[in-house]
Order: C-alpha cells, then structure tokens, then sequence
C-alpha cells in the first residue's frame, strides 16, 4: 500500500490535527499592516464625492484594503496552517471560483463602507459608524467565502469563535476608522498616528482571522493531488499585490519629501501663493495642508543699499495694481512666456539669472521681474484649473520666510565678522525670502464643489496654520491672525455710502525718504473715520466747514456746541452730528495727543464707497478732513491702527471695483510693458541681424558736458529755448516736423528735430500755446514698438529763477494782467562777471542732483512726486492721476 493510499485512509471523514507556523503569522500581519496604511495614504488624498482623480483614490483605497489587507492576509495566514506532519499530500488547496469571488466580495462592500464615511471634512459619527461595520463585515465575510475555497477539507467552525472574530473585526475597525477621520478633519492625522491607526486596522484583519482559525476544524475529503489551484499560485498574486501596496506607500513617502524639500527651498525664494476662501472663511489647501506657490525668482537684487522688497518698492506696487487688471495682462502672458524663454537661465535652466556674467543687474530688469510675477500667476491658475483673470488679488503685505539664522552662544557681532558672515540688522530681522499671496473668497457652492473636485481641501484657519507656518517656513508669529485678515481682506472693504469724517495722518518716514499714512489695521485702503448721517453735503455744508477752517479738534467741538451763536435748525443738527461724529473718532483713534492737534480742512474730498444695492458703478462719498503732521517723536500705540506708505496709500484708492484708474493703468502697460516685450522677443529672435548697441549708462561727466554745450547754445541764441544737447526747441505750435531728420535712441524722447534748430528769437508768450497740444505728423524713433499715446503730453521745462530785479518785475506784471508768468532757463542769461559763472556753476549742480535726494515736490496740481516715496519707475504710472490722497496731502501743508 502506498502512502498517499495509507494517509487518505487513517484521516478521510477524520479532523486532521493542525498548527501554526510563526513566520507566517508574523508574515501575514505585515502583509495586512501594508495595505491598512496604503489604504488610509489613499483615503487621505480624496477630497471629494466628485473628479476623476476622488474616484481612483476610492477605487485604490477598495483594492488595498480588500485585495491586500484582508483577501492577501488571509490566504498568507493560511500558508501558516500546518496539518499533520506537513505532508505535501495533505495541505490545503483551493479552488479557483470561489477563490476569485473572494476576492471581489470585499472590494465591493468596502467601496460601499469608503462611500459611506464621506470624504468631507466633516464628521458624521453615524456614517463613520456605517462604515466601520461594513469593513468589519467585509472581513469576516471575506474569510468564509476563502474558507469555501478550499477544496480538500470540510471546514467546522467553533461558534464563540465566530461572534468572537466578528466583534474583533466590527470594533476594531471602527476604532480605526474613527481614529483616522477625526484626526483628519482635525489637521493632526501626522504620519505616526496615520500609523497607529493602520495598526489598528490591520489588527482589526488579523485578530478575526486568527481567531476564527484556532476555531477551525478540517475534516479531510481528498487528498493533494496538485491538480487544483495550486497554492504556489496563491502566493504570487499575493507577492505582486503586496509590492503594489509597497509601491504606494513609497511613492507618498517620496512625495511628502519631496514637497518638504521644495517648501523649504521655497522659503529662501520670491514666492506667490494662493490663500482662497470659501465663504464660512476656511482656506484652500492641499491634502498635505500646504498652500500652493509658485517660485517668482530666486531673489530680489537690490539696487541700491537703502533699496528692499516691501510694500513701498514700486515693483510690489505694479504688481498690486497688476493683480487687479488680470484681464489687461493675460493676453501678454505668451509674449511673456516667449521672451522669458530666451533670457540665459541657471545652471540647471530653471530660473531667469537677474545678474549678467559681469555681476551687474541685467537689462530691463524691471521688466523681467514683473513678468516673471505674471507667470508665477499664469501656472498657479493652470495649477488650480481656472483662468488668470479668476486667480485672486495681490494681498498688500508681504511675509518674511526662511530658517532663522543659528548662533553660537558665546557668539558676537565681531567673531561673525571674522568668518565673513556679517549680515545687516535688515537681514536679521527679516527672512531669506519674501511670500506674496494672492487672495480670492469664494461665494457659491460650485466653486467650492470644483476645487475639491481637483483634489483640494478646505479646513479652518486655526486648523492648518501651524502646518503652513512649520512647512513653508514663515517667520509670521502669528499667522492665524494674519489668515483671518486676509479672509476678511478678500472681500474688499470700503467705507459705506455716506458723509464721513476722516482723520489724515502723515509722518515722515525714519530712515528713509517720504511719508507714511496711518490706516486701519486690516484694510488699509480705510484711513480712520466715523459716518455722519449724511448722504451728500450740500452747498451751504461747506460754507459752513470754510467758516471753522483750521481749528484743532477740541477748538472745533468747542465751537459746534456754542448754543450761543446764530444757527439754523440745519445748521445745528449738522453741528450736533460733526461733534459726535468727532467724538466717537477720537475715541476709535485713543490718542487724545495726536487727535487734538489735528486741524479741520474746509476742502472735502470724494472718496471710493462701497456701491449702492442693486448697482455696480462706482461710488464714491464726501469725506469731511481732520489732518495732522505727526512728528516723528510721537508714538501711537492702537491695535486697530498702523502705518504704511503714503505712496502704497494712494495705489490703494485707484484699485477698487470699477475704477476708472484702471484704465489708465491699462494704457500705461501697452505704453511702457509691450513694445519693450515685443522689442527684445524680436531682437531675440534675429540673432543675425545687426543690432543698434544700447546707450550705456549716463555718467556725471557727460552730464556736465552736455550742460556746457547747452551754455554755449544759450550764448548764441538771443532767448531761446534749448535742449541739453544745445539744439534750440521748435515751440511755436503747428509747425510740422521733418521727416528726413533722425533721433538716436536715447532714454529721452526729442520731440523736435535738428532742422528745426535754426529758430531764433522765439517769444516767451508763445509757451502758453504749449498746453494745446503737438500737431503735425511725428516720425518713428525706435525699432522697439510703438507708444500708445492715451490723453495727453505735458512737456515741463525745469528752470532756475533769475533773481534780479527785472526778472520779478517782469513776474509781478505778468500776474497782474493774468498771463502765465515768464519761465527762468536752467542755463542762465550770460553774464561776464565771476557771481554770474558761480551762480551758473551752481545751478547746474542742482540740476544733476539725483531724483533719490528730493525731499519735497509738490507741483501746481497738487500731485506728489518724490516726497511721497516714489521712484522714477513708480511716478510714471501713478501719478499720472489725482486722487483724494494729493489733495489730502496738499492741504497738509497750506
């Protein structure tokens, strides 16, 4: 008798006794462990019922949890069955049917159970509850149809085992379950209770089934006979599910790295992101808890010591304007993307190098820089699957990132010399990097629906702020607060529409040129006020404010409330609701030191307000004025309050809803941005083409030169106007210029030619022609593109004043007959006496001061130049209009 004959016939209709092998129940839980945590990696990416991607994480989570955690587990468990004395003859084997049905089965039930958990923030107890069942379901009926599938034994079961592996399998997956989502809704899920909770589950598995096996009796139907699914087969599905699961949980690994290594590069960079808001006030993350940026550059170069990336840099301040003009910029961005494209890059050819080989900034930087920010926008829109007109605002500060710089503790400011490691007191107050935001709040439902369809989640504020802090490397103390300002920045706050009562604040800046403004704290386009129950104010409303023009504010209330002076029954109501109006402003203000000192302007101005109900036009309000120059030794003290450029201060008021300013920023782009982009695509593309050098760099030398060339035109023409090359300028109006004569490419436009030189004894009365206009046909003076001419040009010929005796009479006639008074030539008459050269030499040192020394500029029309901030760069986008800001500053100084 043979012996598969003689084991067939000692254990047919018989139990064959069992035991376990221990490296396959320590085996089996691992396998388990690796799909309960792929399957929670997975879960955690969904952000939504709805998106293509959602529905591959529910799918992927449904196979890692049922393929892998429960069907793989079981059948390497079962590998750790011993029956006998470990006769090939009678191990268990399985049918292929019902071994593919239990595969299937729990990924099905379990897609039902991740379905019903949700995948909102939001925690529903019941649907958590659900769901755990449902798993612990999958589990215990996973292992008997397995069970079902083997083919050579009759398997009896224990009934306490049974209710006892089902209660293992229902609570424990509910523990985990619950474990998981409340820490996720919760932002605490970090990867070791992500962990904790994959062992659990995987516990979960691993406790039923082994309990249910030590239950387990197999009675023996026949023997071995490798002709059935084979369990060598078994275990090969098993190996690639596993690894699959492996893979997985790598590849988070790898990406959570990876986005670590990036956030932290980042914070040494220029960087945009994104802060959205939905409107409960929650924000936009990714399933990370990160924000999503783009890197601008990798620095800002500074040009000058004082120079710094702040809110005051006129760079900042286009892109502030830029970022509400989305409409006007995004047809540029591929001419941006064009010209960027061949601009020298990095070593890796990532970024744009901002410096040349020579170590100097390269040219039009300027230009380069904002448009590298409009890319940034561009590819955070792309990013977020929406148009650049939809990606948000600039938000009107600018954070500080990086790691803080680590000293010894006997370190001093001279052994950190000694290395070569010196930094400026800028530098170690301040970040490596600088993070701009760009804010938008969501108000429908849709939009919310889309981004979570993208795989983004919304979460609280206080939730995810410690994670972006950490992650991105924001040196912000508070950045929950700072959140929630721009949460409430995003929706735009302006004044109602109303008659308000403002405080107008300036000081001059320490450390620095120009004046800052003091504002509301949070919405800094608010300089402080209190609304009056006025709609308009009438005529006699200002005839009544000329009346108590220039009293401080106490002297003011003291006035309004004189019961003894003639008053209408108007005039008393209106000096009943100013005196408390300025009372609940000194009171919102909260010091009496600065408040009493301000002075009432009878010059009202119009203000943006927020639109009536029912209209989008513009709006705007009249604001009566309390102003104050507040000495720089003063303090003020308030949360509600704080300073900021006056120049940023006045940006403000052109970027609301619907302003007309906008348009005027829309020509200054065309005027200034294209032809210089169209310009160096084109000379980028015709690198054979021969090439007109660009003038290099005006020296001091070359300044004087061209002043001595201009003195000696002066000396040979009588009293004519002449240019700093010394050629006479043509300004009687209507005379045509010639097209045959020629310009050179220059930083300054001529708008008259050299034929045109030969003009002699032109009459001062002839420049009040000036403010017609130009006529005649002009000439093209640049192979860069063209100028967009919008309104109007103001030619200002500088001139120093001639003090002497006839100069002032000729001035103080002028006056009298009202006509414009005659202009002073920066090169003076002639004269051949030493005061006159020493006076001459000393006008022209004046004149080649430069720009940044200004101190104070207020021209005829109250705009403000150089005393406000402004550089070259700035002045010629914003003061090109007048806001309330000029002649609020104006008034400041009557």
């Amino acid at each position: 008798m043979s012996t598969e004959e003689g084991l067939f016939q000692q254990y047919e209709g018989h139990f064959v006794p069992r035991s376990f092998n221990a490296g396959f129940v320590v085996l089996s839980f691992l396998v388990s462990f690796i799909g309960a945590i792929s399957t929670l990696e997975l879960i955690n990416r969904r952000t939504s019922r709805n998106g293509f991607l959602n529905h591959v994480f529910l799918v992927g989570a449904a196979v890692t949890m049922g393929g892998i955690s429960i069907w793989s587990m079981h059948f390497v468990g079962n590998q750790a069955i011993v029956l006998a004395q470990d006769q090939p003859e009678l191990q268990i084997v399985y049918s292929s049917r019902f071994t593919i049905i239990s595969f299937f089965l729990p990924i099905i039930v379990l897609l039902t159970a991740f379905i019903a958990t949700g995948a909102n923030s939001h925690v529903s107890y019941w649907r958590i509850g659900g769901g755990g069942t449902l798993a612990g379901g999958a589990i215990c009926g996973m292992h008997y149809i397995g069970n079902a599938s083997i083919d050579n034994y009759s398997c009896q079961y224990g009934l306490a085992n049974v209710v006892g592996s089902a209660i293992i399998a229902v609570v424990a997956s509910n523990a985990a379950l619950s474990m998981f989502f409340l820490s996720r809704a919760s932002w605490t899920n970090s990867w070791w209770k992500r962990g904790l909770s994959s062992i659990v589950l995987a516990s979960a598995v691993s406790g039923m089934h082994w309990c249910a096996s030590t239950g387990t009796n197999y009675r023996l139907l026949k023997l071995n006979t490798n002709n059935q699914f084979s369990r060598n087969t078994v275990v090969v599905v098993v190996t690639v599910l596993s690894f699959t699961a492996a893979l997985i949980v790598a590849g988070v690994t790898a990406h959570g790295t990876w986005v670590s290594r990036s956030n932290a590069s980042k914070a040494r960079h220029v960087v945009l992101a994104t802060a959205i808001f939905d409107s409960a006030g929650r924000i936009l993350v990714s399933p990370d808890g990160l924000l999503l940026s783009e890197k601008i550059t990798d620095t800002y170069i500074e040009k000058t010591p004082s120079d710094t990336f702040s809110i005051e840099n006129p760079l900042f301040q286009w892109m502030f304007q830029a970022s509400r003009n989305w409409n006007a910029m995004s047809g540029m961005i591929t001419s941006m993307t064009t010209h960027l494209a061949h601009l020298p890059g990095n070593s890796r050819g990532r970024s744009v190098r901002l410096i040349s080989e020579n170590g100097q900034l390269i040219e039009h930087y300027d230009v380069i820089f904002r448009e590298l920010f409009c890319l940034a926008a561009a590819n955070l829109a792309t990013r977020l699957k929406e148009q650049l007109p939809d990606v948000g605002v600039l938000w009107d500060d600018i954070l500080p990132t990086g790691k803080d710089r680590q000293y010894y503790p006997n370190e001093n400011l001279n052994t950190t010399c000694e290395r070569g490691e010196s930094m400026s007191i800028n530098e170690l107050q301040s970040g490596q990097g600088s993070l701009m935001f760009l804010v938008r709040r969501l108000e429908h439902s849709s939009d919310i629906e889309k981004f979570e369809a993208a795989g983004f989640r919304f979460a609280d504020i206080h939730q995810v702020s410690s994670i972006i802090r950490s992650r991105m490397q924001i040196k912000t103390p508070n950045l929950t607060e700072t959140l929630a300002n721009m949460a409430t920045y995003a929706e735009h706050t302006m004044m109602d529409s109303a008659v308000h009562l403002g405080f107008f604040g300036i000081r001059a800046r320490v450390g620095g040129h120009g004046f800052d403004v003091l504002v509301e704290r949070g919405a800094r386009n608010l300089i402080p006020s209190s609304k009056l129950p006025l709609e308009r104010l009438e005529p006699w409303h200002t005839e009544f404010l000329r009346l108590h023009d220039g009293l401080t504010a106490p002297s003011l209330q003291q006035q309004l409330r004189d019961t003894s002076k003639k008053r209408t029954r108007q005039e008393a109501e209106f000096a009943s609701s100013l005196t408390d109006a300025i009372s609940a402003l000194r009171a919102r203000i909260d010091n009496r030191r600065i408040f009493d000192e301000a002075t009432l302007s009878c010059r009202t101005v119009q203000v943006p307000c927020r639109p009536r109900p029912g209209s989008n036009a513009e709006e705007e309000c009249p604001m009566i004025v309390l102003h104050f120059v507040i000495p720089i030794h003063y303090s003020l003290h308030g949360p509600g309050y704080e300073f900021i450029p006056l120049s940023f201060f006045k940006v403000h008021q052109m970027v609301y809803k619907n302003s007309p300013y906008q348009a005027a920023f829309t020509q200054h782009l065309h005027r200034e941005l294209v032809p210089t982009i169209k310009g160096m695509s084109a000379a980028a593309h015709k690198p054979n083409h021969q090439q007109v050098p660009l003038e290099q760099p005006r020296s001091w030398r070359s300044g004087v030169l061209r002043a001595a060339r201009g003195l000696r035109a002066r000396r040979n023409s009588d009293s004519c106007t002449v240019d700093a090359e010394g050629n006479p300028i043509p300004i009687k109006i209507g005379k045509s210029l010639s097209r045959n004569s020629t310009n050179q490419t220059s930083s300054t436009l001529r708008l008259w030619s050299r034929e045109d030189s030969n003009i002699k004894n032109v009459s001062h009365d002839t420049l009040s022609e000036g403010s017609v206009g130009m006529h005649g046909k002009a000439r093209t003076v640049s192979s860069l593109g063209g100028i967009l001419v919008s309104q109007e040009i103001k030619v200002a010929i500088s001139r120093v004043e001639e003090t002497d005796a006839r100069s002032v009479e000729l001035e103080r006639q002028s006056e009298d007959q009202g006509l414009p008074p005659p202009q002073h030539f920066a090169a003076s008459s002639p004269k051949r006496d030493g005061h006159a050269r020493n006076k001459t030499s000393t006008n022209n040192r004046i004149e080649l001061e430069s720009l940044g020394e200004a101190r104070t500029n207020v021209d005829a029309d109250g705009h403000i130049r150089q005393i406000m901030g402004l550089t070259a760069e700035a002045s010629g986008s914003v003061n090109e209009v007048n806001t309330f800001v000029d002649e609020l500053f104006s008034a400041c100084f009557v």
